[in-house]
């Protein structure tokens, strides 16, 4: 990443063909830099801050036109970067913004790295680093909640939920410090039953926060669901009816699914990933063998099993699963006794569409889909990020209290409580390194 004292430039839309195209010019020149390719006379003198003007732009070098434009300064710290900004909203088109972006490379600005944008957002304090990273979900939601969850945390969520687990305990941080530098004064350390009351209050609200854990990674990979049954009994057809196109191959020959075939699904603003896979029987060929072995596999580390019972054939035995099961009749229009089949939580066709509304309502029953929309508003969809760091937090925090228990110095209380904050700030980012700061960035793209 470059110096602030580099000014950065880069195409903030996505390639292609539109209406628009934005080039983003960000640090302590911006606006030389949009002085040197717009010659308008709101640029010269005292700029007017997000006051928009339009004008051609031309190349410095040679003073071609290469577009006429709209420029939109922003004054820091008033800007997303908190810099000094110009935004120029170019004419649509790859050609077009590649021909602005090099007047403004060539008028000073060095080309920007991945999401280096928000990183100087993030260290000029216009963002924490949880914010900094709701972007880049926000940005890559591929369904309602998922964006609904980036934009609350966007918008401070998780921060407020982790400022209430952090306040005391720098509190507290604060008070064990001071009591080892004034020891010989009184009422400068706290008392043990506060200590121990302020350490209840941030194990119950860590452990609130990592009980949400699941349905923040449901919101962010999607809910995983394995249809799974014997051969030839109408998986590939219930998975293909459920999506509402053909993705899977489908046959009256047994055996015909050997792969896992993937796609994705919404359902009331959830994404399940629906894995169709091969039928379980004992005596397939080596092909198919590996086909089931595949199937158990994803099985085992699936969030929702659907366990197909075909309604024309034999009642059939299925095998345990770690996951949610729902057991799905398959066939139902071919039934003739449905008396033969215990324990089924819905009868579908895909030939006649009949049980599949029902089916798809327990499916977001299943994996409990009304909380995951209350952690999506409350912003406490968890990253892996976030859950390593608190629960390796939450680890720490009940050592000290069983430290604190048996009457530990307060120094080594104090060393222990600074691990504890120092976990819970890699969070937010109140503690930071570069190996951090290049984590977190690596996922973004260029422009943001």
């Amino acid at each position: 990443m470059k110096s602030a004292a580099v000014t950065i430039a880069a195409v903030a839309t996505p390639s292609g063909k539109g209406g628009i195209a934005v080039v983003r010019v960000s640090g302590p020149a911006a606006l030389a830099v949009a002085r040197n390719v717009c010659d308008h006379d709101g640029l010269r003198g005292e700029v007017v801050s997000h006051y928009a003007l339009v004008g051609l732009i031309r190349h410095p070098e040679g003073g071609e036109a290469v577009d006429q434009a709209v420029v939109l300064p922003m004054i820091a710290p008033g800007s997303y970067t908190g810099e000094d900004v110009v935004e120029i909203s170019c004419h649509g088109g790859e050609q077009t913004a590649r021909l602005v972006l090099d007047a403004c490379l060539s008028a000073g600005a060095a080309m920007a790295g991945p999401g280096e944008f928000t990183r100087r957002a993030f260290l000029n304090g216009r963002l924490s680093l949880d914010q900094a990273e709701a972007v880049a979900d926000l940005i890559h939601a591929d369904d309602a909640l998922s964006a609904r969850a980036a934009l609350a945390q966007l918008r401070g969520g998780l921060r407020r939920e982790l400022a209430a687990v952090e306040t005391p305990l720098l509190e507290l941080h604060a008070q064990l410090e001071g009591s080892l530098e004034f020891g010989d004064e009184d009422d400068v350390g706290p008392d043990s039953a506060s200590m121990m009351e302020v350490f209840a209050s941030s194990l119950e609200s860590m452990d609130t926060l990592l009980a949400d854990a699941r349905g923040g990674r449901l919101i962010r990979d999607g809910v995983q669901v394995v249809l799974m049954g014997p051969p030839n009994a109408g998986k590939s057809s219930l998975f293909n009816a459920l999506l509402g196109e053909q993705r899977a191959l489908v046959d009256h020959e047994a055996g015909t699914t050997r792969d896992v075939v993937s796609s994705r699904l919404s359902i009331e603003g959830v994404t399940f990933v629906l894995h169709d896979t091969a039928g379980l029987r004992d005596d397939g060929d080596r092909v198919e063998s590996a086909g089931v072995a595949l199937t158990r596999r994803e099985a085992a580390r699936a969030d929702l099993v659907l366990q197909i019972q075909p309604l024309d054939g034999a009642p059939t035995v299925f095998e345990d699963c770690c996951a949610a099961v729902l057991r799905v009749g398959s066939r139902a229009d071919l039934a003739s006794d449905m008396t033969l089949y215990d324990g089924l939580d819905v009868a579908t066709s895909a030939r006649t569409g009949e049980g599949l509304d029902e089916l798809r309502r327990l499916m977001t029953v299943a994996v409990d889909a009304g909380r995951m929309n209350e952690v999506a508003r409350a912003g406490r969809a968890l990253s892996q990020r976030h859950r390593e760091r608190l629960e390796a937090a939450r680890t720490d925090l009940a050592l000290l209290r069983e430290q604190a228990e048996a009457h530990t110095a307060v120094e080594v209380l104090a060393s222990l409580l600074s691990g504890v904050l120092a976990q819970l700030g890699e969070v937010t980012g109140r503690v930071y390194s570069e190996r951090l700061l290049g984590e977190v960035f690596s996922r973004f793209c260029v422009g943001k």
